[in-house]
């Protein structure tokens, strides 16, 4: 068993079972007995606990990750030392890795793929603005919850972007499938490298593949470093041509050509979800097409070809008699324009050529009026993404992003911003968190510039959830557009399931977003209940009484002369203490008993009468000297007794005396289907004292016994009732219970 299970640490964190394995460090959930919360708590492993690189890597994930608060990235409660441990106290997520969610799917759906990434990249710009480079992203670092949002990590090998760079035995390589081609070089990494992986991760989403794969680790570093992916589409045709480009533009091999930072390629994703038929021009193929001699031919060299395709029909030409003329038309270099020409024939028969200048003419303006549109239109487009100033009225865009509105405005007064507000979990109230014309882009002195600002984390009230069941309670959350956290504990007046408070308290105001500790009940705890009286009572009264005592109830209808629906026994004494939850079992009358009539019992001996006994016969029965009603020659024989089994455990029935008994039994108790295998010693039971009560009876044994149990008045027996007994959990269950035995005996007892 594993040495750290039931360990408390710190005295509060208490480690129930291990949940994951590492390379430098095992996961257990525990549990924060101050918090009363579910935690996960990560153990450095004790070959590493010496080694003070392993060490120092240890405490750079709490350093990193103590700093980063975000709804996509795993927290950190406490970090901790403990008799050569190093320990992080986490957030314990209920899910699956975005890995084992990979495995089970094959591919993704192209809108999955991009809400999981849209979150990873919002996890990644929180810590790239804190100058934190996670350097290990990969599908298993990923967690998905159950409501499909993602929580990004392990920051176990993460770096402070504004770190001095370790010596080359220092550097950590990420998990080799995902890792940068600079990060396998061994060079400097930064933001960019985190950017390379999730373009990684997408195309494993989106093509159930991994980009690269070798036999080895160093082959496939290799591969990152020198060879181009393969497209996606070549793998899955339905791929959108924008999409592809945002991975492949992610997986550029120089970091110069990637997307520079988390935000920008947030942006095209949000292009693209906007609209799938969006591209982005950051891969030639899309941009180039093949003409028919095998050259490149662009958008000009296309216009020109389709304009001199548009030849006339030429009319039918007689043979050339004059072979100089002829001749000279040989050599006549090519004309720029073809030669329109119309044929007469004269009574010499020379051929006169007539020019018509007016399709020449005709066609001249119209190339003239094509390529001025398309140079116009190709002017107005080059403009819009104009990076050079051409004269004094030309203004570079700055980057606003992040900038309070009015120091932008103040620091930029020769443009124009025109603010929109909008609700941002990632920016303070009025920061700018989007600007129409990008960063370097040309615009003139006094252009207006959409700007959107943000109008901070909305703030919502925590919904009043006490006595809801959980589900409902979590409806109630997603409609405020807030998480929680599900927290079971004991609670003897909320139901299970049923919601006990929550934390934050309600009417709370919080940021929305914020996760909310939803306090379930478990019912009652499982201390120990007095079992109720409740011979007598009639069924739904006892019913109630049990439950109120925390006890579950099975209800037997019995044949009975008592009226109808009243509860005539139970299968555990009242005042008993057993822990809740028991089944108790009430015997309740069914009515049917007074209209029964009596029956000789078969039981009784034909060959015995009344004041006969014989000792050897075991269907003679013993009957007490005090009795007046004994016979002579029955003094001074010793009552049955049963057997002492050492080391058995007792249960005591109840065997029901009805209100309506008239005379003194003799109760006997034997195994069932044997007249004198006693298990008890015989009772005598006075229907003065005991009608309409429940007589005790003390049986000793082991196991599950049947038995059945015998009245006698004079030498009358009868069976009243059989009762099955598990001395393993003290219960018992009554079968054939039968209050006309007891009118059969007292009829005999007055003869």
């Amino acid at each position: 068993m594993d040495s750290f299970i039931g360990l408390r640490l710190d005295g509060r964190y208490e480690i129930t079972d291990l949940i994951g394995v590492g390379g430098m460090a095992d996961v257990y959930r525990g549990r924060d007995i101050m918090e009363n919360r579910v935690v996960a708590v990560k153990i450095l492993k004790s070959e590493y606990s010496e080694n003070e690189e392993f060490v120092r890597r240890f405490r750079n994930e709490s350093k990193a990750i103590a700093v980063l608060s975000h709804p996509n990235i795993v927290k950190i409660y406490d970090v901790g030392y403990e008799n050569s441990m190093q320990y992080i106290v986490m957030e314990y997520i209920d899910g699956i890795t975005l890995k084992e969610y990979i495995e089970q799917q094959g591919m993704l759906k192209w809108r999955d793929c991009v809400h999981f990434t849209i979150q990873i990249l919002r996890a990644l710009q929180l810590a790239h603005d804190r100058g934190i480079v996670h350097r290990d992203i990969k599908p298993q670092n990923v967690m998905l919850l159950t409501d499909g949002s993602i929580k990004v990590m392990d920051f176990g090998i993460a770096r402070f972007s504004r770190e001095v760079e370790s010596t080359s035995n220092e550097k950590t390589m990420g998990s080799v499938h995902y890792v940068s081609p600079e990060q396998a070089a061994g060079e400097r990494t930064d933001e960019r490298s985190d950017i390379y992986s999730v373009g990684v991760m997408m195309y494993e989403m989106l093509t159930g593949r991994k980009p690269f794969n070798g036999d080895t680790a160093v082959a496939v570093a290799l591969k990152h470093m020198h060879d181009k992916p393969t497209p996606p589409s070549e793998y899955v045709s339905s791929i959108y041509p924008g999409l592809e480009e945002i991975i492949l533009h992610a997986m550029e091999k120089e970091p110069s050509k990637r997307y520079q930072s988390a935000s920008g390629m947030i942006r095209d994703i949000e292009a693209f979800k906007q609209d799938q038929s969006v591209t982005f021009g950051y891969t030639e193929s899309k941009r180039v097409e093949q003409s028919k001699d095998g050259a490149q031919t662009g958008a000009k060299e296309k216009l020109a070809a389709a304009i001199s395709a548009i030849k006339p029909k030429p009319k039918t030409e007689k043979p050339e008699k004059n072979e100089k003329k002829k001749l000279k038309e040989q050599e006549r270099e090519p004309l720029e324009q073809p030669v329109y020409y119309e044929e007469y024939e004269d009574d010499d028969d020379e051929v006169e050529v007539r020019h018509n200048y007016a399709l020449p003419i005709l066609a001249a303006v119209t190339c003239t009026v094509i390529i001025v549109a398309t140079l116009f239109v190709a002017n107005v487009i080059l403009s819009a993404f104009k990076t050079t100033a051409s004269s004094d009225n030309d203004y570079e865009m700055p980057n606003l992003i992040g900038m309070s509105f009015y120091d932008a405005r103040a620091q930029y007064p020769d443009i124009q911003l025109v603010a929109t507000e909008e609700y941002n979990n990632e920016y303070p109230a009025g920061q700018i968190i989007q600007q129409d014309k990008g960063e370097g882009r040309i615009v003139k002195i006094g252009d207006s510039i959409k700007v959107t600002v943000s109008k901070g984390v909305r703030m919502v009230t925590v919904p009043g959830l006490k006595n809801y069941h959980l589900s409902s309670a979590a409806v109630a959350l997603e409609q405020q557009n807030l998480n929680y956290i599900p927290v079971q504990m004991d609670s003897d007046e909320i139901a299970a399931d049923f919601i006990i408070g929550t934390d934050p308290a309600e009417g709370t105001e919080v940021e929305e977003g914020t996760t909310i500790r939803l306090f379930v009940s478990l019912g009652p705890t499982t201390e120990d209940t007095t079992v109720p009286y409740v011979v007598g009572e009639d069924v739904i009264t006892a019913r109630n009484a049990m439950q109120d005592a925390y006890l579950d109830v099975k209800i037997q209808y019995t044949t009975s002369i008592e009226e109808k629906d009243t509860v005539i026994s139970q299968n555990i004494e009242g005042g008993s203490q057993v822990p809740r939850d028991t089944t108790i079992t009430i015997f309740v009358s069914d009515g049917s008993g007074e209209e029964e009539e009596f029956i000789d019992d078969p039981n009784i001996p034909s060959n015995l009468g009344p004041g006969q006994y014989d000792p050897n016969d075991p269907n003679s029965f013993y009957i007490p000297p005090d009795n007046p009603n004994a016979p002579e020659n029955v003094e001074g024989q010793n009552p049955p007794q049963s057997e002492v089994i050492p080391g058995a455990k007792t249960v005591t029935i109840l065997v029901d005396i009805p209100s309506t008994a008239q005379s003194t039994y003799y109760m006997t108790v034997c195994r069932a289907g044997s007249d004198s295998d006693y298990v008890a010693d015989q009772q005598t039971v006075d229907s003065s004292v005991w009608a309409g009560q429940s007589y005790p009876i003390t049986i000793e044994g082991e196991g599950t016994v049947t038995v059945d149990v015998y009245i006698r008045a004079k030498l009358l027996r009868t069976r009243c009732a059989v009762y099955t007994i598990n001395f393993d959990d003290g219960s018992y269950t009554v079968d054939d219970y039968s209050s006309a035995a007891f009118r059969s005996v007292d009829t005999f007892a007055l003869w």
